[in-house]
């Protein structure tokens, strides 16, 4: 009856997002299939869409394990060695800087003559880190704190080492977290688009050019086809990649269970 008792706030926001998002994009994939231009075939030969996707590519694949990794070792820290409130705030608060101010701050480090020979793409990448751990954080040291301290008591007394036991036990009974901490970097590195546009403007270093780039001018430049063929693939991509990431988490869950 709970169940039932939460449609009525549930199916409000069921239409609004089929309103506002499904309908237009299940619309605009006639630019896809029934336009001369912008297939699927004609965007790989895009040198623009090419440079994109590898970089966003690379830069998902690197540091999206790095802001997951930080998180948890961040958060093991304070759990086990009681970091002070003053380095909990340190990492939880650039969560809640807006993205105008941290844009203005990363705007005068990069412009300075010290970073110009570094791989636009660590720039982004460290402020990507900068501003996602406080969330990896807080999903690591939530579940941390609610664990069976007993299990982890138990593998030490049969002489298990301290990684062994992360490894071996903390990180499979925290496979939730995990999944949930890559999730949330995942759906971060899409959001960095607005702080790279406001520090580097819409044609930044080609080795910062990402796909979100890439739509955004094709956006601009009404490049209908074009935009909705990449959109198409970067959707796909996320899709898969959501897919492989609970599908593990769920493998995890059951091994454990068992």
């Amino acid at each position: 009856m709970k169940k039932y008792s939460m449609m009525k706030y549930i199916l409000p926001s069921i239409f609004g997002v089929a309103f506002l998002n499904l309908v237009p994009f299940i619309i605009a994939q006639k630019y896809v299939f029934f336009s001369s231009g912008g297939s699927f075939t004609d965007i790989f030969s895009n040198m623009g869409f090419i440079i994109s996707i590898k970089n966003t590519a690379v830069f998902m694949s690197v540091f999206i394990p790095l802001a997951v990794i930080i998180g948890f070792v961040t958060a093991f820290l304070t759990e086990y060695l009681k970091l002070s409130f003053w380095v909990q705030a340190a990492v939880i608060l650039p969560i809640t800087v807006p993205a105008s101010s941290v844009s203005g701050f990363f705007r005068e480090i990069a412009a300075s003559s010290a970073l110009e020979n570094i791989n636009g793409l660590f720039i982004v990448g460290f402020i990507f880190l900068w501003s996602c751990i406080g969330y990896t954080y807080i999903i690591f040291l939530i579940s941390l704190k609610n664990r069976d301290k007993s299990i982890e008591e138990a593998a030490y007394l049969d002489g298990s080492g301290t990684l062994r036991t992360i490894f071996s036990i903390m990180l499979p009974l925290h496979s939730e977290a995990l999944v949930l901490a890559v999730i949330v970097s995942t759906y971060n590195s899409l959001k960095i688009f607005r702080m790279t546009y406001a520090i580097f403007g819409e044609y930044p270093d080609y080795r910062m050019f990402m796909i979100q780039n890439f739509l955004h001018l094709k956006l601009k430049e009404l490049s209908l086809d074009t935009l909705m063929a990449g959109a198409d693939i970067l959707l796909a991509f996320i899709f898969i990649l959501l897919f492989f990431i609970l599908r593990s988490g769920r493998k995890h869950k059951i091994k454990m269970s068992l």
